[in-house]
């Protein structure tokens, strides 16, 4: 494949990887200073003329990945877990590697990008929540990996991109400590989740993909041979970071706990307990580590009565039972069952349309068929709680944010996670942000990441 040809097939999946990834993060500044990390690497490359280019992309998901023609991507979530710019550094060196080791051109052969933005540093953290291939929400881990880079492939991205840090001014260490801060960030994905997070290191993801804790070890290793006199860059880092968008953009509706809401729409809705939300940009789902889960999305405007919508426009083609019409705090609405055969096998479906105006908003509860029974009412109840916000709510919906904090004498760990904006595991939250091991404590004096 040409570099003509590299730079087309790149060019033609940048709005496609966009529209998956939430489109670039409005933060101009932000970008600029990615850009000109990812510019000092590539003039240290093989090829330091190439044209790359590099985008943040507006994703809490924490993943970085690359395409043929040198487009490489970051997103907010991944910014966010990385404490310095050499940490920042290893990672956009890695993708940059796979451009120069032609990685990305000969994936994009073998697969003709069938997943077109599979992460290649951060699909792990999504793959063991047990959500991916769920819906529209591929993005979460990337099922990915599927197409994923080899092992060799993976091990060569590395040791490229120690060396480009290296000689670009940086400590290697950063590739090693941020492989560790991601494998932790995994292990606590997974205990979100209600999974082990022994299963990070324990499962190979897939055949063609190193372990997150074989690649910290390859790292390390790799990192011994190279020339530790480079830069961490935490204070700038740091700076840059200050104030950045953490969680869900609020364009596209917030989680907060077991709620979302969404002030341009102008609703809000309640899942059950031991379900955990998850904003995307086609669908928020709700997963439950017993295999059920809860899709809302918006569909095509109704025509008629909504259980007319159910049986001719969303449902059209499958054989749905018990059809009955109902109000939802002043919404029209229409409920049916259906069993439904998936990837997981046969699943209980109840599908719920609820129509406000021009918009229909869609509701499928999915279960195993030996757990319908016990989700029944508590479906009903979540379902039944989707109303209009208040004015006064939709005022108070504001972004969550990162802020850089100084501790204190007296300030601990526990202290300190208290602020966390979560209503669980916020000591493990606070640990993982700043790359703190477990046992480990804050110093009066030390610069540390809070979300408010």
């Amino acid at each position: 494949m040409s570099a003509e040809e590299e730079q087309k097939m790149g060019a033609e999946a940048h709005p496609d990887v966009l529209k998956q990834y939430g489109g670039v993060y409005d933060d101009p500044k932000m970008q600029a200073y990615v850009a000109g990390i990812g510019k000092r690497l590539v003039g240290n490359t093989e090829t330091p003329g190439a044209p790359f280019r590099f985008t943040v992309l507006n994703s809490n998901i924490v993943n970085a990945f690359a395409l043929p023609g040198g487009y490489v991507y970051v997103s907010r979530g991944l910014l966010a877990l990385a404490d310095d710019e050499a940490e920042l550094a290893g990672v956009v060196g890695h993708e940059i590697g796979h451009v120069t080791g032609r990685h990305t051109a000969q994936r994009y052969s073998q697969s003709i990008a069938a997943n077109i933005a599979t992460g290649v540093l951060g699909a792990v953290v999504g793959a063991v929540t047990g959500v991916s291939g769920v819906g529209d929400i591929a993005q979460l881990g990337a099922a990915a990996y599927i197409q994923g880079y080899s092992r060799e492939n993976e091990s060569e991205a590395d040791e490229l991109g120690i060396r480009y840090m290296s000689v670009s001014g940086w400590n290697p260490d950063g590739m090693t400590t941020f492989l560790g801060k991601l494998r932790d960030q995994a292990r606590l994905e997974a205990v979100l989740a209600g999974r082990s997070p022994d299963e990070v290191d324990e499962t190979s993801l897939f055949a063609s993909h190193p372990r997150t804790l074989d690649r910290v070890r390859d790292a390390a290793n790799l990192a011994k041979g190279a020339d530790h006199k480079g830069a961490m860059g935490r204070d700038q880092y740091l700076a840059h970071v200050e104030g950045l968008l953490v969680g869900d953009d609020p364009d596209e509706g917030v989680v907060r706990g077991r709620v979302f809401s969404h002030a341009g729409l102008g609703i809000r809705y309640e899942v059950p307990a031991g379900f955990r939300l998850i904003n995307g940009p086609k669908a928020v789902m709700a997963v439950h580590k017993d295999g059920s889960a809860i899709r809302f999305d918006m569909g095509a405007e109704a025509h008629g009565d909504m259980t007319n919508y159910l049986q001719t426009q969303w449902a059209k083609g499958t054989r749905l039972s018990s059809i009955e019409a109902l109000e939802i705090n002043g919404l029209a609405a229409a409920t049916g069952l259906a069993r439904l055969n998936t990837n997981k096998g046969a699943m209980d479906a109840r599908l719920l349309a609820v129509k406000n105006g021009k918009s229909t908003y869609r509701f499928l509860y999915l279960t195993p068929p030996n757990l319908t029974a016990a989700h029944a009412q508590e479906f009903k109840t979540s379902g039944l709680s989707l109303r209009k916000l208040t004015e006064a709510e939709k005022t108070a919906m504001k972004p969550l944010r990162l802020k850089i904090i100084t501790a204190k004498a007296g300030d601990t760990v526990e202290k300190l996670a208290e602020q966390m904006p979560y209503e669980e595991h916020k000591v493990e939250r606070f640990r993982v942000l700043n790359g703190l091991a477990e046992t480990e404590t804050v110093k009066p004096g030390q610069k540390l990441k809070m979300v408010i």
